[in-house]
């Protein structure tokens, strides 16, 4: 008898009409660390929220850029590696598209010495 409460229950609340408030677009963007040395691999952590999100497209600031594909979710972590091949300081700037509220970026420096 248990089993079948549960099992209905998880019918029931599986095919609920009732649908999930729309979050605000924001981003951001964190690095495991803010200097490296050249070929150093260095991790960016996306977190995005919103209605829908599309996708994040992480640009390191050296012509180079990562995607990943978020299928409509309306929260997403996503975790990032890159190394830099030159010393200087590079601007990495995550922006995360939403079907219903458009694009948000943020961006974070790193130091290459």
């Amino acid at each position: 008898m248990r089993r079948l409460l549960f099992f209905a229950f998880a019918i029931l609340g599986a095919c609920s009409t009732e649908s999930l408030a729309t979050l605000p677009l924001d981003v951001v963007v964190e690095a495991s660390r803010v200097t490296a040395a050249p070929g150093d691999s260095i991790s960016f952590q996306v977190t995005a929220q919103g209605g829908q999100l599309i996708g994040i497209i992480t640009a390191y600031g050296d012509g180079t850029e990562d995607q990943f594909g978020t299928g409509g979710a309306r929260t997403a972590r996503v975790t990032f590696h890159h190394a830099f091949s030159a010393p200087g300081t590079y601007q990495v700037r995550a922006t995360v598209t939403d079907a219903l509220a458009g694009q948000k970026d943020a961006s974070t420096a790193v130091r290459i010495k």
